[in-house]
């Protein structure tokens, strides 16, 4: 007997999904195309033409089901590159003032982030 109610306190934990291959197509249509890529040298466009596309969206939602369930995301979803911008083209090009950065995440982090519709 105490087998039996142990054995379904954990099929019903291993069988909570927290995301839907629906929501996560949807996030990977949603993607913004011809953006630079992160330091995982992947574009949007690598995941929206991916052959064949339904596998990939299965496995990326029992990855991200397994980042849910276990409460800790791949070290690479935090590394970014870091590009340097000119904010004003007339200004001090040699002042640190006069540059903004923008971080180049990994797509598979952002489809992980995504708050799609």
């Amino acid at each position: 007997m105490s087998f039996l109610s142990e054995f379904n306190i954990y099929l019903d934990h291993s069988s909570r999904r927290f995301c839907t291959v629906e929501l996560v197509d949807s996030c990977i249509r949603h993607l913004k195309r011809g953006k630079a890529a992160g330091h995982d040298e992947l574009t949007a466009e690598h995941l929206v033409h991916a052959h064949p596309q339904p596998v990939l969206v299965v496995l990326l939602c029992l990855l991200f089901d397994m980042i849910i369930m276990h409460g800790t995301v791949p070290l690479d979803f935090g590394k970014g590159v870091i590009i340097p911008l000119i904010k004003n083209l007339d200004g001090d090009k040699t002042s640190c003032a006069n540059y903004r950065g923008i971080t180049l995440s990994p797509v598979v982090s952002k489809v992980f982030t995504a708050r799609c519709t």
